[in-house]
């Protein structure tokens, strides 16, 4: 029961806010008395830092579970790319919550907002230790500035669940796109010219 309130606390707080949803409306969608919920939650302010909570920390899993899956021997190139379809496929299962989270993070008493800015900086430090191995295997130049990558790769996958369609293409292709985009550019590939040859500089 409780994973379930979790869900649908989630599902609320993302679509209708903070001040619209309350305790009874949740309690209703699960089917419950209104005061059963206090079993599981002591208040509404608690509820927002669990479901706030439970979001980050099954985000950071799942993408921690995809890099973990990568083989030892693999090198940073393929974790880098598990890690960006982790982020991907975690934001699309656990969407609900990563929207609360991004919705209530603002509203959290100030002790609760910090334990959740930590959570977030767990997050960037992942991503700043893949790219901290890639510029170790020259996978990336030396003089670009890490944080301003994680920025520039982060901001459209955060988004991610208002631009992918499915209908288009599926999220393992979208993520070697993205991937390829990261390290190849967007520009074609271009051709050698052939060396034009010499006029001579006699004529005969």
């Amino acid at each position: 029961m409780r994973e379930t309130l979790l869900q649908l606390a989630a599902r609320s707080f993302a679509t209708q806010g903070y001040t619209a949803t309350t305790m009874r409306s949740i309690a209703d969608q699960a089917g419950i008395e209104a005061a059963s919920i206090y079993y599981h939650f002591a208040s509404k302010e608690e509820l927002v830092e669990v479901v706030v909570a439970h979001g980050g920390d099954s985000i950071v899993q799942h993408i921690r579970e995809h890099v973990d899956a990568v083989p030892s021997d693999a090198g940073s190139e393929a974790r880098f790319k598990a890690a960006v379809l982790g982020q991907m496929s975690a934001l699309i299962k656990f969407g609900d919550y990563a929207l609360a989270h991004g919705r209530l993070l603002t509203q959290l008493p100030d002790k609760a907002r910090e334990r959740q800015v930590k959570r977030h900086e767990q997050n960037q430090q992942l991503w700043m230790s893949l790219l901290e191995d890639l510029r170790a295997e020259r996978l990336v130049r030396p003089e670009l500035d890490l944080a301003l990558c994680r920025v520039m790769l982060l901001g459209p996958i955060n988004s991610v669940q208002g631009w992918f369609n499915p209908r288009k293409g599926s999220l393992e292709h979208v993520a070697d796109q993205i991937c390829s985009m990261f390290f190849e550019g967007v520009k074609p590939a271009t051709t050698r010219k052939p060396a034009r040859r010499a006029a001579p500089a006699v004529s005969s």
